[in-house]
């Protein structure tokens, strides 16, 4: 089952509050941080750079047990490499005792109520300010309900100017913003495809995957990105742009897949329906 989605309008994002009523594990399982390092690299085909960057990342918040800002990670990469993959993989990690097998609730699914995808931009200008003050209430109203969240925001990079400032305003507060204080134990994922020749040039200058530094590659899209926004002004500062930024706690680099990758995916995919 697919995962409950927030859409980005204003009836979608009221709509959405049902959600909330649905049953399931709305805090994050006990033994979460092994789950994630056994499952999320396992599921996801060909990409262990990202998925053990993640892994790495979300141990380290599990660990804290009064952290002050949520998790930020941003993945990047072309579609069909696994980005979405990989936060659904995430999610079943994060809840359940046995993230690969049959018992207890479904997650990703309805059964699964903390985790939730922001998506979607397409609403009218005059739409716009309720849309985003609901869109903003709906994700505060989740994660007073669900305080051990993970939230996804996808093609963040394309977000206008409106949808950039919420983002900023959820992130980027400052320390004792109650919004930063709501999120702070949730950990959440910015999606985007923005990125991916940069990534397919640096493996093609290493010459082999396994060869791409892991540091690069994050330099390399915290850049883009930040040129992204300064070349898009929303009567932002360079400074505000560095300052949400500096909210992402790690960038994840999605590699292209090569024939071997897509060979696995194809086996696997074959096993499944064979069930």
């Amino acid at each position: 089952m697919t995962p409950a989605y927030l859409a980005w309008s204003a009836t979608a994002a009221l709509a959405s509050l049902a959600l909330h009523l649905v049953g399931g594990p709305a805090e994050f399982h006990p033994g979460a941080c092994a789950a994630v390092r056994a499952h999320v690299p396992a599921t996801i085909v060909g990409q262990p750079l990202a998925t053990r960057a993640m892994a790495d990342a979300v141990c380290d918040h599990l660990a804290d047990e009064a952290p002050t800002k949520p998790l930020v990670l941003s993945a990047h990469g072309p579609p069909g490499v696994g980005k979405s993959a990989s936060h659904a993989a995430l999610a079943a990690a994060l809840y359940r005792a046995d993230p690969g097998g049959s018992t207890g609730p479904p997650c990703p699914g309805r059964g699964c109520p903390g985790y939730r995808v922001v998506f979607g931009l397409d609403y009218t200008p005059d739409e716009k300010p309720a849309a985003l003050a609901a869109v903003k209430a709906s994700i505060l109203d989740h994660v007073a309900s669900h305080p051990q969240s993970l939230l996804v925001i996808e093609e963040y990079d394309k977000l206008d100017c409106g949808a950039r400032a919420l983002l900023r305003s959820l992130l980027g507060a400052g320390a004792g913003d109650a919004a930063r204080a709501a999120l702070a134990r949730s950990v959440v994922v910015l999606e985007s495809n923005a990125g991916y020749a940069q990534l397919h040039a640096m493996v093609e200058e290493a010459g082999d995957r396994e060869r791409v530094e892991p540091e690069a590659a994050a330099r390399v899209l915290k850049d883009l990105v930040f040129g992204a926004w300064t070349d898009t002004p929303c009567g932002e500062t360079p400074a505000d742009a560095s300052r949400s930024l500096a909210a992402v706690d790690h960038f994840l680099p999605f590699l292209p897949l090569e024939r071997e990758h897509l060979a696995e995916l194809v086996r696997r995919r074959l096993a499944a329906r064979a069930c």
